[in-house]
């Protein structure tokens, strides 16, 4: 639950990040389309960079991308499976209550949704299709303002005067054929799950006026004139209008629009400066990270044990007695690989089998993919033990200790003779 909250708390911050940006460099843009996608890329970028794990190279360790590659493609993998510990810590009661508060307001805005879903669904029952100048509509017999919802559009015509209809019916078609509802919904959606952070709420509205934006602009540009149409907004500004989740005609930021409509276009230059969105994105993708981070720290700290470091190679024990041919090249890739006796599915039950996962590393709730590389040599044995890719101390040494209990190996072959090969051999750590 722990790194749900984080994760819940990474996504909020994204939000306020990027409409800070937003209120910043481009709500004045008339660029309504790119804002659009800007605004959308937003939503999209808060829910999805907090999951980013990005592995910061450390100071002094060298990772090799080939061995990264052959151990993710191309070499078996052993698993360690190991039950997590249901012992963990319960929450603060302020915290059990915050929770609590959460999900109560979430449920609440979801059940408002619906309920709005099923008001449109009432409507559509209740209304009549028809047809009004070639385009089909469905007349509302109650009062209310023109609104439209994915492809239908909805009219009382007895608040709609006759010269009037035309405006109406290409406002409304460019929200139908723009499929600005999906907006809707999704900005509905993203305010339930944030319901507490207020920044959500502002970039909801955001996104609902640069709706209004777009739908205006398709108005003009259909050569109906500007100020006729500006009083026909003003007089049906009064009037009722639709459910919450649908787009209206009559939208209280009535002032900003008639705004955008008189304001000269956005010079193309003012695209360079979007490029900008590359710092609150980079500051969220730190974010995520550094909790990454901080969490395998205190893991790292409560460790009582002292473990080998991943960054330099775990030797072998001192009784091991050190290979003749400690100057030979060490290869690679050979003509004929080494191989486990009896083949990789043998090599993979014998790491199961004896592998253990540790109690420390349980009880912290850490798993993942430890890499450890060691040296074949010409007889077949084990040396020059290294972990390539740490994961936990505990986990690493576990992973050594089950290589440096393997047998001996079919040596790898070159020209028909025995020489020295490195191996990397990916183990993981997973927890049901």
């Amino acid at each position: 639950m722990a790194s749900e909250l984080v994760y819940l708390l990474e996504v909020n911050a994204g939000l306020v990040l990027f409409y800070v940006f937003y209120r910043l460099f481009c709500v004045s843009d008339t660029f309504f389309v790119w804002k659009r996608f800007v605004l959308l890329s937003f939503v999209a970028a808060s829910f999805l960079l907090p999951l980013a794990d990005v592995k910061w190279p450390a100071p002094g360790i060298v990772s090799s991308p080939v061995a990264d590659y052959m151990s993710a493609f191309v070499l078996p993998e052993a698993v360690a499976e190991a039950s997590a510990p249901s012992d963990s810590a319960p929450f603060p009661p302020v915290v059990s209550a915050l929770v609590l508060l959460y999900v109560a307001g979430l449920c609440l805005l979801a059940l408002r949704m619906i309920v709005r879903l099923g008001s449109v669904c009432r409507l559509l029952c209740l209304s009549s299709p028809g047809s009004l100048h070639g385009v089909n509509v469905r007349f509302l017999s109650e009062p209310s303002g023109p609104f439209s919802f994915f492809g239908w559009i909805f009219v009382c015509r007895r608040d709609v005067e006759a010269s009037d209809e035309e405006e109406v019916l290409a406002h409304e078609r460019a929200h139908v054929r723009q499929w600005h509802s999906l907006d809707v919904l999704l900005m509905e959606a993203v305010t339930a799950v944030c319901w507490w952070n207020p920044f959500a709420w502002l970039l909801r509205r955001e996104v609902c006026e640069n709706l209004e934006y777009l739908a205006d602009r398709s108005v003009l540009e259909s050569g109906f004139p500007v100020r006729k149409y500006q009083y026909h907004l003003v007089e049906l500004a009064s009037r009722p209008s639709g459910t919450g989740i649908t787009n209206h005609f009559n939208l209280s930021y009535l002032k900003k629009r008639i705004i955008m409509m008189n304001k000269k276009k956005t010079s193309r230059a003012g695209y360079f400066k979007y490029a900008l969105l590359a710092f609150p994105a980079f500051a969220l993708l730190m974010l995520g990270n550094m909790s990454c981070t901080s969490e395998k720290k205190q893991a790292d700290e409560s460790v009582t044990e002292q473990t080998a470091p991943a960054s330099e190679p775990v030797q072998a024990p001192a009784d091991t007695p050190a290979p003749a041919e400690t100057e030979e090249e060490v290869y690679t890739v050979v003509e004929q690989m080494p191989e486990f006796p009896g083949g990789v599915q043998k090599l993979l039950d014998f790491i199961s089998q004896n592998i253990q996962y540790p109690q420390t590393a349980m009880k912290q709730n850490v798993q993942g993919r430890a890499i450890v590389q060691f040296v074949i040599e010409k007889d077949g044995s084990l040396s020059n033990f290294n972990v390539l890719r740490s994961v936990h101390p505990d986990l690493d040494a576990e992973a050594v200790r089950v290589v440096k209990s393997m047998p001996k190996w079919k040596p790898g072959m070159q020209k028909g003779e025995p020489v020295r090969c490195k191996y990397t051999l990916p183990v993981m750590f997973k927890l049901q």
